[in-house]
């Protein structure tokens, strides 16, 4: 309580600063000589006027009067505005006393009203907290002027009775010289004790501050709201989100062209990928083009290797043809040391059944060639009985039919390697070529 006492002391001494003293209320005492009055030019507000206050009910009166403008004997009441609503009252006209119904905030609390009128409709309205509750219809007069201004109490002229006396608090009490708005009301209203949407309208006239700087009679005392402390607070908190707006758009830009260069780098990435992309469709027809050719190639190969065993093929045949060739080659060669017999290792006898067949093919064979005695054995000669009367390798023996008389003995008989070799030691009498004749 010390710190409030003080302030209160230093505003009623006028040590507050205007500024100071814009944010304290005005608390009155229950006596009739608690009160301020002056007289205010009025002229501002003949053709219209908006009466807007925060009242706070504490002294139970039966009138507890606001506000009272007495202009003079002619109209007592040309505007009385009391907390509990029994008289509200503009250019004398009672019509909105059919509302006091509507007071309804408890003693304590502090509630908003506004009352407005215009000449011109000859309208007024009543407002509480924000809201319309009331309307009439007044007489098309203008507002008489040149009276004097009562708070806490009604006109001395009109009444001393402590039934009028307010006994308690008013804040804000601003005169407008035209209707606000329903809005505007709303407005004030709802953005409660400490607002401001009123301050700065040039319809303000009548300032709470001008006020709070006349002259008080009784025990009339001015105290803290808090809005002062609250609208410092609201100051810091909009200085504070301004420097913070700041600093974020500073860093919303930093961050901005971060995000642009990032942009620029992601287009520039998905340029790179776009590109990448292509390569990578041209890399894969590419594959594709490949793996057809190595699926080609590896036809081409198949294709060769099953050649490549023909031809291994044809190569052990040939192989087989040349070991027999050369086997010939060797038995040709060593025919300058055949006998007579060896003729039976050739095929046509060996290993086979010896027949008058195969004996007479012998005989006839060597008969042949007693025709050709004198005559030179030469390649001719051999190439001709090979190509016309070769029937068995006795045609290029040169032996004489000696000796083959000696086989008919082994007609029905199988030729063997025992039984010729018999023939060649026991029975070769001499060389091939040495044997010219039987």
């Amino acid at each position: 309580m010390f710190p409030l006492f003080l302030v209160v002391i230093l505003c009623v001494v006028g040590h507050c600063t205007a500024s100071e003293r814009y944010f304290n209320a005005l608390h009155f005492g229950t006596s009739n000589s608690d009160y301020v009055s002056f007289n205010p030019d009025m002229s501002a507000f003949q053709e219209s006027l908006s009466v807007c206050a925060w009242i706070k009910r504490i002294y139970g009166s039966s009138y507890p009067t606001v506000l009272n403008y007495y202009p003079g004997s002619s109209s007592y009441l040309e505007i009385l505005i009391t907390a509990n609503g029994y008289y509200t009252r503009v250019i004398g006209d009672s019509g909105l006393d059919n509302y006091r119904s509507r007071f309804t905030t408890p003693t304590g609390r502090w509630f908003h009203l506004c009352m407005t009128w215009a000449k011109s409709t000859t309208t007024s309205k009543l407002y509480l907290d924000g809201v319309l509750v009331g309307t009439d219809t007044t007489s098309s007069r203008s507002l008489y002027t040149g009276g004097q201004l009562w708070l806490g109490r009604t006109s001395s002229s009109y009444s001393s009775s402590s039934n009028f006396v307010f006994g308690g608090e008013v804040f804000n009490l601003n005169m407008f010289s035209e209707v606000l708005s329903d809005t505007e009301i709303k407005k004030a209203a709802q953005e409660g004790l400490c607002s401001r949407s009123l301050q700065d309208l040039e319809s303000r006239v009548l300032k709470w501050e001008y006020i709070l700087s006349r002259s008080k009679s009784g025990f009339v005392v001015e105290t803290e709201t808090g809005c002062g402390a609250f609208l410092d607070m609201q100051q810091n908190l909009t200085s504070l989100l301004n420097e913070t707006t700041i600093r974020l758009e500073k860093e919303l830009e930093v961050v901005s062209e971060t995000l642009n260069d990032t942009e620029h780098s992601l287009n520039s990435t998905l340029e790179e990928l776009s590109g990448t992309q292509v390569k990578l469709g041209t890399t894969e027809d590419t594959l594709n083009s490949t793996l057809k050719e190595l699926q080609t190639t590896e036809e081409l190969l198949e294709t060769e290797i099953a050649q490549h065993n023909e031809t291994a093929e044809e190569l052990e045949t040939c192989s087989d043809k040349l070991f027999d060739t050369r086997s010939k080659l060797s038995a040709a060669r060593k025919f300058e040391n055949i006998s007579r017999w060896d003729v039976l290792y050739t095929e046509p006898y060996y290993n086979r059944v010896f027949t008058d067949d195969l004996y007479n093919q012998l005989t006839t064979s060597w008969t042949m060639l007693r025709k050709l005695v004198g005559v030179n054995i030469t390649d001719g000669v051999v190439s001709h009985f090979q190509k016309y009367h070769v029937e068995s390798m006795c045609d290029v023996l040169g032996e004489l039919s000696t000796g083959w008389e000696m086989l008919r003995q082994f007609v029905g008989v199988g030729m063997t390697d025992g039984l010729v070799d018999h023939f060649i030691e026991a029975h070769d009498g001499s060389e091939c070529e040495n044997n010219t004749e039987s």
